[in-house]
C-alpha cells in the first residue's frame, strides 16, 4: 500500500489506477496498429488495382494500334489480306508499344506490348474484310479488338469492261488490229466503247470500223464486233476512283503505277533492261494464245502481270518511238507490252477530253487489259493486239488499293 497526503492527513492509494492506465494505453496502441495495418492493406490493394487498370487500358491501346497498323498495311499496293489471315498467319508489328511506369507500386520503367494484326474474310462472301489487332505484355495481359473495313481500289468496277474505250470517235481504221473481248462462247461482251461524237467537232462518229479483230489470217480472231456508246467527254471519273490531283500526288507511292509525259521527247519505255518478246497473244482455235498466257512466256518484259497488273497514264499521244519500238533503237521491233490499264489523255487540260491521237505508228503495241483514249483515235493503220482483262482473268480488285474505310458500328472486342 502507498500513502499520500491529502487534506492534511495520510490516505491510502489503490494500485488499480495504474493498471487501468496501462490497459488503456495498450488498447490504444493495438487500435493504432490495426488502423495502420488497414491503411497499408488498402494502399497495397489500391496500387494493385491501379496497376491492373493501367495494364488493361494499355492492352486495349496496343490492340487498337495493331489494328490501325493492319489497315495501313492493307492499303499498300501488293499486300493482300489472304496472306495474313487471323490467327494462323497473323503478322507481328516490328516495334512493340511501350508505356512508362512511374512509381507504380514503387516500380519505375516501361511496360512493353507485342502487337499482332491479321484479317478475316467475310463469311457471307461479301466484299468486307475484318481487321483484327492484338496487344500482349510480358505477363500475358492482353486485349484483342477488330473492325470490318471496305477496300477502295484505284479502278472503278466497270473500268475493264471493254478492251478498247474511247471518249470520242474511232476513225480511219485501215490496219488489221486484233481486239479480242469474248471470254467464253456467249454474246455478253464489248469490243469497243466509244462516244457518240468527235470530241473536237461534235459531228457524229462513223459506224464503220474497218477490221478490228479479223484480218483474215490464221492468227486473228473471228469474234464479231460489239460496239457500245458511252457518255463521252472526260472518261477519268469513269475509270478511276480518285481525282487527277490525288493520282499525281500519290503515283510514286503506288506499286506498278506510272505517269508518263509523252511530250518530253524522251523514250519512256525500254530503259529498264527488259527482254522484249514478239510472242503474239493470238493463236489457237479461239484466237487466244493459251500457251503464251498460261506459261507466262508473254509477260517477259511486260509492264504488269496477271497477278500484279499495271496502270500506265500517258499524257500526250504516244508517237512512233513510244509504242512502235522501231528497229535501230537498241531494243528491236518487238513492241511494248502492258498488262492492266493504259490511259492516254491530253498533256494540257486533259479534263476537256479532247485529245486527238494519231495511232498510225502503233505497230507492235500489245495490251492484256484495257486501252483508254480520252479523246479521238484516228489512223489506226497498224496491227496492235488488245485482249480483254476478263479473257486474261484480271479484275479490278487486283489493282492497288487507294484507301481502307472502316464500316460504321463494326468495332468490337474479340
Amino acid at each position: 500500500m502507498r500513502l499520500c497526503r491529502r487534506n492534511g492527513g495520510l490516505h491510502a492509494t489503490a494500485p488499480q489506477q495504474g493498471a487501468y492506465t496501462i490497459f488503456f494505453i495498450a488498447i490504444l496502441g493495438l487500435l493504432t496498429l490495426l488502423a495502420v495495418r488497414s491503411m497499408t492493406t488498402a494502399t497495397t490493394d489500391s496500387v494493385r488495382l491501379t496497376a491492373n487498370t493501367h495494364s488493361s487500358t494499355e492492352a486495349f491501346l496496343a490492340a487498337e494500334e495493331a489494328m490501325a497498323t493492319g489497315m495501313e498495311w492493307l492499303a499498300v499496293g501488293g499486300n493482300t489480306y489472304t496472306s495474313a489471315l487471323w490467327p494462323s498467319s497473323a503478322r507481328e508489328v516490328v516495334t512493340p508499344l511501350s508505356f512508362p511506369m512511374v512509381n507504380m507500386g514503387g516500380v519505375n520503367g516501361t511496360r512493353d506490348y507485342t502487337m499482332f494484326f491479321g484479317f478475316e474474310a467475310d463469311p457471307d462472301g461479301g466484299s468486307l474484310v475484318k481487321v483484327v489487332g492484338r496487344g500482349v505484355n510480358g505477363l500475358g495481359q492482353s486485349a484483342t479488338v477488330s473492325q470490318w473495313v471496305s477496300l477502295n481500289t484505284l479502278l472503278q468496277p466497270t473500268a475493264l469492261d471493254a478492251p478498247l474505250m474511247i471518249s470520242g470517235c474511232l476513225s480511219n481504221v485501215t490496219g488489221t488490229p486484233d481486239i479480242f473481248s469474248q471470254k467464253d462462247s456467249g454474246t455478253d461482251y464489248v469490243t469497243l466503247s466509244r462516244g457518240s461524237t468527235y470530241s473536237a467537232s461534235n459531228s457524229n462518229c462513223p459506224t464503220s470500223y474497218g477490221t478490228l479483230n479479223n484480218g483474215g489470217g490464221s492468227t486473228q480472231s473471228a469474234e464479231a464486233i460489239n460496239v457500245v456508246v458511252n457518255s463521252g467527254g472526260d472518261l477519268w471519273n469513269q475509270i478511276f476512283t480518285e481525282t487527277r490531283d490525288w493520282f499525281e500526288a500519290n503515283v510514286d507511292n503506288l506499286a506498278n503505277v506510272h505517269l508518263i509525259d509523252a511530250t518530253s521527247g524522251d523514250v519512256p519505255f525500254g530503259s529498264n533492261g527488259f527482254t522484249w518478246s514478239a510472242l503474239s497473244l493470238f493463236g489457237g482455235g479461239d484466237g487466244f494464245n493459251h500457251q503464251a498466257i498460261n506459261n507466262g512466256d508473254w509477260f517477259g518484259g511486260s509492264y504488269g502481270t496477271v497477278d500484279d497488273p499495271a496502270i500506265v497514264v500517258i499524257r500526250g499521244c504516244p508517237g512512233d518511238d513510244m509504242l512502235r519500238r522501231a528497229n535501230g533503237n537498241g531494243i528491236g521491233s518487238s513492241g511494248y507490252k502492258f498488262v492492266g490499264l493504259v490511259f492516254i489523255e491530253a498533256a494540257s487540260n486533259p479534263e476537256a477530253g479532247t485529245l486527238q491521237c494519231d495511232a498510225s505508228a502503233w505497230l507492235r503495241l500489245k495490251v492484256l487489259g484495257t486501252l483508254v483514249v480520252n479523246g479521238d483515235m484516228t489512223n489506226l493503220g497498224r496491227n496492235p493486239e488488245i485482249i480483254s482483262a476478263e479473257r486474261g482473268g484480271i479484275t479490278t480488285s487486283a489493282f492497288p488499293v487507294s484507301g481502307v474505310y472502316a464500316s460504321d458500328g463494326s468495332w468490337t472486342v474479340e
